[in-house]
């Protein structure tokens, strides 16, 4: 499905990020892994620069990164203000920033840009409330600028898997899974990602990835 195309993927040498590598690589793609870390757009934009001068024009690049240290579960009426910006502004300024560098390296050519924001985005996750609300920040990031690039060709959408895949926390007790188990990054995640990368007509969405535990828009 992948072959010749070129993807960036953030967060790609470990977790769900090297699962998703993987299986992109599998299905054909040049894969190089930007794990950071970007403390400004300029660092996001130097880093996606470097992989093009060497592996020539990017087509898509898949945001994975996250600081474990977001996955730190705390009450929210403790929770200081060093504690949100640490495990939620900082998650969703990463994401601009990793967005803004790939507004600048598609140019006029177009791309595809995929996030991953865990399904707690949409449920909420009573011990994860910094992050929860980071991931669903992002997701209204990738609808606002969908709208705002897509005259330019570039596409922006949201892959959604149980938060389980992303760091050693339990989610919110939904439902169990329609399919009978969890997904598998590489093999379940990692097709519905490479099925956008290859230029499927969608943008400004999230497609849920669970297994049938969360089934919302």
């Amino acid at each position: 499905m992948l072959a010749g195309r070129s993807i960036i993927i953030t967060g790609g040498s470990r977790g769900i990020g090297a699962e998703l590598a993987l299986g992109l690589r599998d299905a054909g793609a040049t894969v190089a892994v930007a794990d950071g870390p970007y403390d400004s757009r300029e660092d996001a934009r130097r880093a996606f620069s470097e992989v093009a001068a060497e592996n020539g024009a990017v087509d898509a690049i898949v945001h994975a990164l996250l600081d474990p240290d977001a996955l730190v579960p705390a009450p929210l009426a403790d929770t200081s203000e060093a504690a949100w910006d640490e495990r939620g502004e900082a998650v969703l300024r990463t994401a601009l920033w990793c967005t803004q560098a790939a507004y600048d390296l598609f140019g006029d050519r177009g791309g595809q840009l995929v996030l991953v924001t865990p399904t707690i985005g949409l449920t909420g996750g009573a011990g994860l409330v910094p992050y929860a609300t980071a991931i669903e920040g992002m997701r209204a990031l990738a609808k606002s600028a969908a709208r705002q690039w897509g005259a330019r060709g570039i596409a922006l959408n949201c892959v959604a898997p149980p938060v389980e895949l992303v760091g050693s926390v339990t989610g919110p007790d939904v439902a169990a899974p329609a399919l009978g188990r969890l997904p598998d990054a590489r093999g379940d995640v990692a097709p519905v990602v490479a099925m956008l990368v290859a230029g499927a007509f969608v943008t400004g969405t999230t497609i849920v990835v669970d297994g049938g535990m969360v089934m919302a828009p």
